[in-house]
């Protein structure tokens, strides 16, 4: 096993560097647009460096703790937890697009999409009610407080627009 994580640890430290090479620009002192900007490539330059940063800290550890003899997927649990993960994962990659297709002249759409927001409330809240057995009051209240939280630190203060769900095409919600 350890080749391979050493492995993985490389590659993603050589894609940090690349990232990183790419966006040297952010030292440039006319980076920014307005006085005191640090301009756009500022983000990615810094997230890249703590992914390689991290990347070589896995590849130490790797190469200076004892492995364990067992594998990883040593049994029957070890694989149901990879699928207890996976499983929603995927679900709530389809559920921010909805499911459509179209036959002929009509289109049809199966489950209309949630967006960005809701979905990840209910995948938020729903770990935190199967992973992490929270009480329902706090489900409720992940449920309620992630997509508010989101929608104002992405749309009000970045200013990005990320997916939205049909309640926004009906007025319904701000997202």
């Amino acid at each position: 096993m350890r080749p391979y994580q050493v492995a993985t640890a490389a590659a993603i430290a050589l894609i940090a560097a690349v990232a990183m090479f790419d966006s040297l620009a952010a030292f440039n002192p006319s980076a920014g647009t307005a006085p005191g900007d640090v301009g756009a490539r500022w983000y990615p330059f810094w997230a890249a460096a703590i992914m390689g940063s991290a990347a070589l800290i896995v590849a130490y550890r790797v190469l200076t703790t004892p492995q364990a003899v067992e594998g990883v997927f040593a049994g029957r649990t070890s694989i149901f937890s990879v699928l207890k993960l996976a499983i929603p994962m995927l679900v709530y990659a389809t559920l921010i697009g909805g499911i459509r297709w179209r036959d002929g002249d009509i289109n049809y759409t199966v489950i209309p999409p949630l967006g960005f927001y809701i979905a990840t409330a209910l995948y938020m809240g729903g770990f935190a009610w199967w992973i992490g057995r929270y009480k329902i009051w706090w489900v409720v209240l992940i449920l309620v407080a992630f997509p508010l939280v989101i929608f104002a630190a992405f749309e009000l203060g970045f200013r990005v627009s990320l997916p939205k769900s049909f309640l926004y095409d009906e007025g319904i919600l701000p997202f």
